[in-house]
């Protein structure tokens, strides 16, 4: 595996930090490669009202198989690029990733 595979993770006190950017009102949820170094999900939620960032935990709780009180929204509520801060080591997450084909 590359070092460049998983640019968008980064572990820090034993939590994985997913860097992400986010393109609401797609069709379906889904990966979709990477964007400016950050791994981009698309989310058929809207962007009004936190409906994108709940729909992105939503995503990421069910593709990762863990709860969502596991994962924080840490940065970019208003944005497209958001940070999110995962309770899991990241050697958990890059292989639940990969089981998920990314």
């Amino acid at each position: 595996m590359a070092v460049q595979d998983f640019i968008y993770l980064s572990e820090k006190a034993g939590e994985t930090l997913l860097c992400a950017y986010i393109q609401p009102r797609a069709s379906k949820s889904e990966f979709s490669g990477t964007f400016h170094e950050r791994l981009k999900i698309r989310i058929s939620s809207p962007p009004l009202e936190g409906e994108a960032n709940r729909g992105c935990i939503d995503f990421l709780a069910k593709t990762l198989r863990i709860s969502k009180s596991e994962i924080k929204l840490l940065r970019g509520g208003q944005s497209r690029e958001k940070t999110f801060i995962i309770s899991r080591p990241i050697d958990f997450v890059r292989d639940k990733l990969k089981e998920a084909g990314l």
